[in-house]
């Protein structure tokens, strides 16, 4: 039986990935900031990282074939959202690196956000800060567009994942690594929002060629491709889940051809 930790496994997209993913024979380790799941700890902090992995090989025994990293939040608190979406999902994946190779056949998945690719202005240096875990850096910066706490954590998760999923580290010892990008998902967090007229009004305006926003359940067949199927080939893509959102406002903006001289890419070589 594989085993695969989900976090943020209570509610949302977490939930129903990990009941499709246990409806497939799996054994599942939710990791919850609320109680009720198996492990229960704050992935904003390092603290509560270095508990849950601790509860994660003791519960999988080291047997561990899979990781979702699913939680998330969105705010202006640049501590709590830099902890948990980018410092936290670093710091968890780099302690069960050692089991997921154990594995050999290791998978790794990372919620980010169709918003990385229809945001405009997001800004960069604070980006670039994150990937130097220069943390006090991209708290100052980030003061000055607190509006963008959210995309910034998960542009920079998305670059690094990117960067990393390639590496020795992790493809080189047989972990596929990917990036999983929904659009707007119906989750309890949303259907708060909808009564909220400013925030509504922002949902209500992205565009939806399928006519309605996905629920949970049509996110998590995703998921479990990119966990438990046949996809160990695909490494460090980021791959959009949101309805032809993205596909609609950018058309042949993305994905965007390669400008380099020929000079330049035979350097790559």
């Amino acid at each position: 039986m594989k085993t695969f930790v989900v976090t943020g496994s209570s509610s949302g997209m977490g939930l129903a990935s990990r009941k499709l993913l246990e409806k497939n024979g799996v054994k599942v380790i939710g990791v919850s900031n609320t109680p009720g799941e198996e492990v229960t700890a704050d992935l904003s902090t390092e603290a509560g990282v270095d508990h849950a992995v601790s509860e994660i090989i003791r519960l999988s025994e080291g047997n561990l074939d899979g990781v979702f990293a699913n939680a998330g939040v969105d705010s202006e608190n640049a501590e709590l959202v830099f902890g948990l979406n980018y410092f936290g999902v670093i710091r968890l994946l780099e302690q069960l690196q050692p089991y997921l190779k154990e594995s050999g056949n290791g998978r790794v998945l990372i919620n980010a956000s169709n918003s990385v690719v229809i945001t405009p202005s997001i800004p960069l240096d604070v980006v670039g800060a994150l990937l130097a875990f220069d943390k006090e850096k991209a708290y100052s910066l980030v003061k000055q567009a607190p509006q963008w706490t959210y995309q910034v954590s998960k542009v920079a998760i998305t670059k690094w994942a990117r960067r990393a999923a390639v590496k020795e580290h992790w493809a080189g010892s047989k972990i596929s690594m990917n990036i999983l990008a929904p659009g707007v998902v119906m989750t309890p967090l949303i259907e708060h929002d909808m009564q909220d007229p400013r925030k509504a009004a922002g949902i209500n305006m992205l565009p939806k060629p399928l006519g309605e926003i996905p629920k949970p359940e049509d996110i998590a067949p995703l998921v479990k491709f990119l966990l438990m199927d046949d996809s160990g080939f695909i490494v460090g893509q980021y791959i959009i889940i949101d309805g032809g959102t993205e596909a609609s406002w950018k058309g042949d903006e993305y994905p965007a051809t390669w400008n380099i001289s020929i000079e330049d890419f035979r350097k790559k070589n």
